[in-house]
């Protein structure tokens, strides 16, 4: 991205933890020092599996547990976009996607030509993270823009 180039549109991953909520902080001071910028607030929906019960491992979507998870992101994420609104913010979005992470937040940056990804880090420890990567770590290694991680 070109210094001289405003950022007009930051992403910011939330997942209603502390860190992510220190992102959200972080993102909205961000948007409060730009006013061409706008804010979407994006949390992304994990579905619930459960296993069929055949040898081949398959499983089916729980779709009512799943329509109550994200009636409550909906709810949750809209509820920090109207405070974040009532503090003088203007150009606030709240977004719930369900899929799985890394790939929802890169995809939702490209739908909203995104500039920047605000995201909060939770240390999940080293097995975790030698194992999977963090979501952070994953975003920010397949990122198209900058990624800015929150401690």
């Amino acid at each position: 991205m070109d210094m001289k180039q405003k950022i007009k549109s930051i992403i910011c991953a939330v997942d209603f933890s502390e860190e992510s909520m220190k992102a959200v902080e972080f993102a909205a001071s961000l948007v409060g020092q730009n006013s061409e910028a706008t804010l979407y607030l994006l949390n992304v929906v994990k579905p619930v599996y459960a296993p069929i019960g055949d040898s081949a491992g398959a499983a089916e979507i729980l779709m009512e547990q799943n329509d109550a998870i994200v009636k409550e992101s909906k709810e949750r994420i809209e509820e920090i976009a109207k405070t974040l609104r009532n503090n003088g913010l203007d150009k606030v979005h709240g977004i719930v996607r369900t899929g799985e992470p890394v790939s929802s937040i890169l995809n939702t940056i490209k739908e909203f030509n995104g500039d920047l990804i605000v995201m909060g880090n939770r240390k999940h420890g080293f097995r975790k993270g030698i194992l999977f990567g963090s979501v952070s770590e994953r975003v920010s290694a397949d990122s198209p823009v900058s990624v800015l991680i929150v401690r």
